[in-house]
């Protein structure tokens, strides 16, 4: 029998559920719907039935939004929580934003409220617990550094979005949040931001300091001793390095924000996994690394049945990133036609293996041949070229 979304709508006004009931109507047949009267009812009916999505006003007396979501965080972690709210001031929409996947301004229109569930519907997965884990993810892990960086950054008398988000663009895992945040809240102003450093300007600099040092947006590396430091780096450089070369290869077109972006999240399903089954993944580095010529997702869907792409393309989707990037993020070991950049997954995908080819592979097999000039289109060769020129050093 074929699982039916269940979807609860919170609010303290008998009229407004009444109004949500009716501008919901032409879906009863894809979703089941309960609306509840205020969060303790909220909670009731979580208790007694499972809820894929939940949606709720901010304001209510007695227990507000956020602290319903807050409780339905912690007692009901894979459902995922959307917050509709009119009235925020800076100090509690920092609240929303850390216990959201989606903040939607009233007054809001059905479409944006169908939109938004739709979207935070999980898919069927092989591995309900892999599902999970992609549910409950609230922030990646970051290499040692970025934490030290971004305190210098905010410590200098000319920061900027400009100085901040450079930081940002740096570290895959507080990148992807910081897309999320602003792609699921007001500030994105109904459009989807794939740049980082636009995502810091939107933000604002209070509001990633607040974040930051506040609320643990950087959650440092901790593999419970089973993944090495190292990995994390080389996995960071790769993604760095990947969304550089990438970029280059769009210069000047309107993909170029989409291939860029893609780039520097491509591999942040690998970071799921570390995070959620440190142990197990462990164990399937060691099997890819002591396997030539099998890539890391044939590893990984033997031992989880889904692989880091799928599970990246899932985060990012329930993190409110845009489309295309996530379309790019998920390909990068798709074949491309040879030595050309026509679209952000092309771009990705050449460059994740350039890049795989140059430094060391992350996820693709051990014994692939790296690319000939002969085989690249002149704008690629060029490219790539000037990428070498400009590469950073690698670190350690």
């Amino acid at each position: 029998m074929t699982h039916r979304p269940h979807i609860v709508f919170v609010d303290d006004e008998p009229r407004i559920l009444s109004g949500l009931r009716r501008m919901l109507r032409t879906h009863r047949d894809r979703w089941d719907m309960s609306f509840v009267e205020g969060g303790q009812a909220a909670l009731d009916s979580l208790h007694s039935r499972h809820c894929d999505v939940i949606v709720t006003d901010y304001r209510m007396p007695g227990m507000d939004g956020a602290q319903l979501l807050d409780r339905v965080r912690k007692e009901f972690p894979a459902t995922a929580r959307v917050i509709l709210s009119g009235q925020t001031n800076e100090d509690n929409l920092l609240r929303i934003m850390v216990l959201a996947h989606e903040f939607i301004n009233k007054p809001s229109t059905p479409e944006q409220i169908v939109t938004a569930v739709e979207r935070l519907i999980a898919p069927a997965a092989p591995d309900d617990a892999v599902r999970r884990d992609v549910a409950v993810i609230e922030s990646l892990p970051s290499p040692p550094h970025t934490l030290v960086e971004l305190i210098d950054a905010f410590a200098t008398e000319d920061a900027s979005a400009q100085s901040v988000g450079r930081v940002l663009e740096r570290d895959p895992a507080v990148a992807a949040k910081v897309l999320h945040l602003v792609n699921s809240s007001a500030y994105a102003m109904g459009r989807k931001v794939n740049n980082v450093v636009q995502a810091t300007a939107l933000l604002g600099l209070p509001t990633i300091r607040g974040l930051v040092f506040m609320h643990d947006m950087v959650r440092e590396f901790d593999p419970a001793g089973v993944l090495p430091p190292v990995w994390i780096e080389r996995l960071t450089v790769h993604a760095v390095e990947t969304s550089r070369l990438a970029g280059r290869f769009a210069a000047g077109r309107d993909w170029e924000g989409h291939a860029f972006t893609a780039g520097l999240l491509h591999e942040v399903g690998q970071l799921v996994l570390a995070s959620s089954r440190p142990a197990e993944f462990a164990g399937a580095l060691t099997r890819w690394r002591d396997t030539p010529d099998v890539p890391l997702c044939d590893v990984e869907r033997e031992i989880f049945g889904i692989d880091h792409r799928e599970i990246g393309a899932r985060l990012l989707r329930l993190w409110s990133l845009p489309e295309p990037v996530i379309e790019a993020a998920s390909a990068h070991q798709e074949p491309a036609e040879p030595g050309v950049a026509s679209d952000p997954a092309s771009a990705v995908a050449l460059a994740h293996r350039i890049v795989e080819a140059e430094l060391e592979p992350v996820c693709g097999p051990h014994g692939a041949p790296a690319l000939g000039d002969d085989e690249l289109s002149e704008p690629v060769r060029e490219a790539a070229a000037r990428w070498r020129r400009e590469r950073s050093p690698r670190p350690g």
